[in-house]
């Protein structure tokens, strides 16, 4: 017997990763079933300090100089439904996983790579069915993916997947939407270089991109959410799932600081509540015999703020168990400060970008220091 069962998979290209910092990062991934990194610079043998299970392809030393270049890293939710495996890696660049009945590679190709060596990369990943390869490509493969340009390694890839047949899921699903952005002279420049491609047959899939969210990084989160059709291993362990109670809902409620969401929360909410409005004036001109139903207005009232939040500032997951400590309300703001800075220069225009960009700047080092000074004072 088979059930359909939700997985997500979360990519982001961290240009060198902070141990002190995956926290925040995973923060955003609370949904994601993995979380693959890469250009993570770590070095054997480095663990990050998480409970979250994790396999790595390290980087290599760079001479003169306290870290690494390139690697990958996978970390698997605790709540992964699916059994998960290392397979050996087909190339120095590449983390290979099993999960579940999905065969999950991740790569990061730096971009100093002749043209004839990244297909060499390429071909060594095996061609099997139910498999997906992801990570920072740094290839342009134009109006397959949206992209302005196609790059001379872009087309040697167009053709690689031609002959796979490989669906690259940036171009069915978005389009267009930019995964590495950065700010150059006074000018914003954009690419699509981290992709998602597979051979798999998927269920309602979605893939989105972070466009506002600042994690220290000029790439951008993706996540790639599908559903599919799994074996049923064992009926106690989703009876026990099942058991399990409901975690209380949680909201970007910091975004209502902002003047655009807490307009659309408000406008929202007022006409939501028209209906609710008028029954608890008939109630109060018209006063009814017997108990009015209190318990079902209330749960209206309810109902009305939660669809109201899920329309202006969108909700979020609760924190896990394995949550650390050290992470307060103080580095939550610092974090939501820099990621609004962040928004801000992605709307704004002319010398407007240029004083977000710099306060962004600003807020980078400022959160990490943050970090820093918590994890210190919590031992």
């Amino acid at each position: 017997m088979s059930e359909v069962q939700h997985l997500s998979i979360s990519l982001w290209n961290a240009n060198g990763l902070r141990t002190t910092t995956v926290h925040e990062v995973l923060s955003h991934c609370l949904s994601s079933t993995l979380l693959f990194i890469t250009e993570t610079w770590l070095l054997s043998p480095s663990l990050l300090p998480t409970d979250w299970m994790q396999y790595h392809v390290y980087g290599v030393p760079v001479p003169s100089a306290n870290r690494g270049s390139m690697g990958v890293t996978a970390l698997v939710s605790p709540s992964c439904p699916f059994p998960v495996s290392q397979l050996p890696s087909p190339n120095r660049y590449t983390l290979s996983l099993k999960v579940g009945s999905f065969r999950i590679h991740c790569l990061y190709v730096p971009p100093p790579l002749s043209t004839a060596d990244f297909m060499n990369i390429l071909s060594s990943i095996p061609s099997l069915p139910n498999t997906f390869i992801c990570g920072d490509f740094n290839a342009r493969l134009g109006d397959l993916t949206g992209d302005a340009l196609v790059s001379s390694r872009g087309a040697a890839m167009a053709r690689w997947l031609a002959d796979r047949s490989l669906t690259v899921l940036n171009g069915p699903l978005a389009h267009g939407i930019p995964t590495w952005v950065g700010f150059r002279d006074d000018r914003e420049m954009s690419s699509i270089i981290d992709m998602f491609l597979t051979n798999a047959s998927l269920l309602s899939p979605r893939l989105d991109i972070a466009s506002d969210l600042s994690l220290g990084s000029d790439h951008r989160l993706l996540t790639l959410s599908f559903s599919s059709a799994q074996s049923s291993a064992s009926e106690s362990s989703s009876a026990t799932s099942d058991t399990t109670t409901h975690p209380r809902r949680l909201w970007n409620l910091s975004r209502l600081g902002e003047p655009d969401p807490c307009q659309l929360y408000q406008d929202t909410f007022r006409a939501s509540a028209a209906p609710l409005l008028s029954q608890l004036k008939r109630l109060v001109q018209h006063p009814p015999s017997s108990r009015p139903p209190i318990d079902d207005l209330n749960a209206s009232l309810n109902s009305i703020i939660y669809r109201s939040l899920d329309a202006s500032v969108g909700d979020r997951p609760p924190r896990p168990s394995h949550w650390k400590k050290y992470w307060t309300l103080q580095l939550q703001d610092a974090a939501d400060y820099r990621n609004r800075c962040y928004r801000r220069w992605r709307r704004a225009f002319g010398i407007d970008q240029v004083f977000w960009w710099h306060l962004h700047l600003l807020a980078i080092p400022l959160f990490r220091q943050a970090v820093i000074d918590a994890i210190r004072l919590s031992w």
